[in-house]
């Protein structure tokens, strides 16, 4: 994955935010949505109450166009093309997402189809290694061989609740006190919608355990489905998570 959201971020700050979303959509809009906690300062849960009122229908030529939301280090952006096709983004912090697809009239709604569709990464079991005199322990690696930090896991034993903890970029052990025996590791990075399969685990001491992140369209979210609609010039995009809110800066 490219380095978009930070050229976002120093087009942003050196810049201001209009001259950054028009110099980052000419140099293609990254796009995306991040987890609920990282996306919390802009998505807010839509309820009953908050739903819009019935709009007339729009039209592709009234609803093409840039739209962008910006908050501190949030940056986040989608063009609407008037070819019907559409790129989406969003940077804050080290998530960097992003989907394209087309984008159609659905009454007074739009409808976003990625395309193609998005490839989700996986994490399968992958070599056990000899680590002599060792305590047993875990690994998460990309296809670079190297640790993947920022991997959530959660250890099923024979009996009790399971064990959620995370993989910091580097082995993980039990803590010392734990007399259990695990049966499986579940594996999950919230923020790119990556959970895996319940992986069978057997923590003999002396052996690592390492399983493999394979990448496919990692960070490239689907938004297959997902509706969104024009009131004035703010765009409101209808997600699981809530709703998030952009501003037309350019028809």
């Amino acid at each position: 994955m490219t380095s978009e959201g930070g050229l976002l971020r120093r087009m942003a700050q050196v810049s201001g935010e209009s001259r950054m979303l028009h110099s980052a959509f000419g140099r293609l809009i990254s796009v995306a949505c991040a987890a609920v906690a990282a996306c919390s300062a802009i998505a807010q849960p839509v309820s009953s109450q908050e739903a819009p009122k019935a709009a007339d229908p729009a039209t592709p030529a009234a609803v093409a166009g840039d739209y962008v939301h910006s908050e501190m280090e949030l940056v986040a952006g989608i063009r609407l093309s008037p070819d019907g096709s559409f790129r989406y983004g969003l940077t804050v912090g080290s998530l960097d997402e992003q989907a394209q697809g087309r984008w159609k009239v659905a009454g007074n709604r739009i409808e976003l189809i990625s395309d193609p569709r998005p490839v989700a990464p996986v994490i399968t079991a992958g070599r056990i290694d000899a680590a002599p005199d060792q305590p047993f322990a875990i690994r998460v690696v990309g296809p670079n061989g190297r640790d993947v930090p920022g991997v959530d896991l959660s250890i099923e034993f024979e009996t009790g609740d399971p064990l959620e903890s995370y993989l910091a970029g580097g082995p993980w052990s039990l803590p010392s006190d734990e007399k259990r025996k695990p049966r499986f590791v579940t594996f999950s990075m919230a923020s790119y919608r990556l959970r895996s399969e319940r992986l069978p685990l057997s923590a003999d001491p002396g052996r690592i355990a390492t399983f493999l992140l394979t990448p496919n369209d990692f960070g490239v979210l689907d938004l297959t489905g997902v509706q969104a609609e024009l009131e004035g010039d703010s765009l409101t995009l209808h997600r699981p998570e809530g709703a998030m809110r952009f501003k037309r800066t350019r028809p």
